[in-house]
């Protein structure tokens, strides 16, 4: 087993450069009519990798968060009874948050990249929605002779 800390960091970074490479290639892809439908077949398809990852993030969030509140009150209890020193409210917010420094910027961090993946499904639904377009653009150009 590795000594070493997974860094999230590093690799949510690598995700989200990944998926910046395949929407950017779904655009690609719709400049063409003759590529449009592979395109909104790999649209559908990324969409529902992307839900599917969300809502594992998600999960990922809740676990953590739960972990955070529990930790949160063993640590107001030991400040509160095991202590020789008498501390104020704020004083113990303060100490709490300074301990659970670690597990609160593990949570911001999946949640920042959640927001990344929600937006990222947002453009894949605009590049959906814009099939239609698309389509009505060339029939357009093409003077509208087939109907």
């Amino acid at each position: 087993m590795s000594t070493e800390k997974t860094d999230f960091n590093k690799i949510f970074e690598n995700e989200r450069a990944e998926w910046k490479e395949k929407v950017q290639v779904l655009a690609i892809q719709m400049k063409d009519i003759k590529t449009l439908a592979k395109a909104q077949v790999d649209m559908f398809s990324s969409r529902q990798v992307l839900l599917e990852y969300s809502y594992k993030l998600a999960s990922i969030i809740s676990k953590l968060s739960a972990r955070y509140r529990a930790d949160k009150a063993k640590k107001l209890k030991d400040y509160s009874e095991n202590n020789d020193v008498r501390y104020g409210s704020n004083e113990k917010t303060v100490l709490i948050e300074g301990d659970l420094t670690e597990i609160s910027e593990k949570i911001e961090l999946v949640e920042s990249h959640r927001k990344f993946i929600d937006q990222t499904i947002q453009t894949v639904d605009h590049m959906l929605y814009g099939v239609k377009s698309r389509i009505a653009l060339e029939d357009y150009l093409r003077g509208s002779t087939v109907k």
